[in-house]
């Protein structure tokens, strides 16, 4: 069996690295600390050991969990934040981790969703799915910048998450869970905003939120201006039947039901 008891010198460095660089870190961070008092090689064969004893957790190659006690778990909101911003440094985290983060979502899933304008790619860690899901360049905005255990992450506003179920799951679930949303958390979220977010999206999606901001007398005028004199139509799912006039959308009328 593994000795898991750290040296008085290796819970000093791993004390140092996560006053430096947080939980999160990468071998560059581990060796720039380590090879303070080891040499090179013994620095990195230490950083080594304290992989197998458990004290440091490969997220990836190159990445690595920092374990403040052998039994201590990662798993809250902020550190699965964090890991998915270091996974893909080209990312920001949306859907229900960030309903989580502004408290209008209690449901945790094993799911973290990061969307980029780099390829799409999943990671499996501690089981957890990060899921990677690439848009297009005119997708990717509406997030902002919070520290986090020291560290800088970047998450959907509120509205932005909102719009990102809209535009990217086509599914029933989906689309009842952002009226839900809308509707409980009225007070707390910026119509306004959630508005001008949508005109930067595509035409469905501009259509949805249109429909759903009108069973909550929201004024659209501006969303629907928005629209010009488009004589097409959209559909909220494929099941949608229902078809709504002004908005030229078919929808299933559970959705706001």
């Amino acid at each position: 069996m593994n000795n898991t008891i750290l040296s008085e010198r290796d819970s000093r460095l791993i004390e140092q690295t996560i006053l430096k660089y947080g939980r999160i870190v990468t071998s560059e961070n581990l060796l720039e600390v380590f090879s303070k008092e080891y040499s090179d090689q013994a620095a990195f064969n230490r950083i080594s050991k304290l992989v197998e004893t458990g004290w440091l957790r490969r997220v990836k190659r190159g990445l690595y969990l920092v374990n403040e006690s052998i039994s201590s778990r990662f798993q809250n909101g902020n550190s699965l934040l964090l890991i998915s911003n270091a996974l893909n440094q080209n990312s920001y985290v949306s859907l229900s981790y960030a309903l989580n983060y502004y408290q209008l979502f209690d449901q945790y899933s094993k799911i973290i969703v990061g969307i980029t304008t780099t390829k799409s790619k999943k990671y499996n860690f501690d089981g957890y799915l990060f899921k990677f899901t690439r848009v297009k360049e005119s997708m990717y905005f509406g997030y902002s910048a919070k520290i986090e255990d020291g560290k800088q992450i970047k998450i959907a506003d509120a509205e932005k998450a909102l719009i990102d179920y809209l535009y990217l799951d086509k599914s029933f679930t989906s689309a009842s869970l952002v009226f839900e949303k809308m509707k409980e958390h009225k007070e707390n979220l910026d119509f306004v905003k959630l508005q001008d977010y949508a005109q930067k999206t595509d035409i469905t999606t501009r259509r949805k939120v249109g429909l759903l901001l009108d069973q909550l007398n929201v004024d659209t005028q501006k969303l629907y201006q928005g629209l010009g004199e488009n004589k097409g139509f959209s559909r909220f799912t494929q099941e949608s039947k229902v078809f709504n006039a002004k908005w030229r959308i078919y929808y299933d009328h559970r959705i706001i039901g």
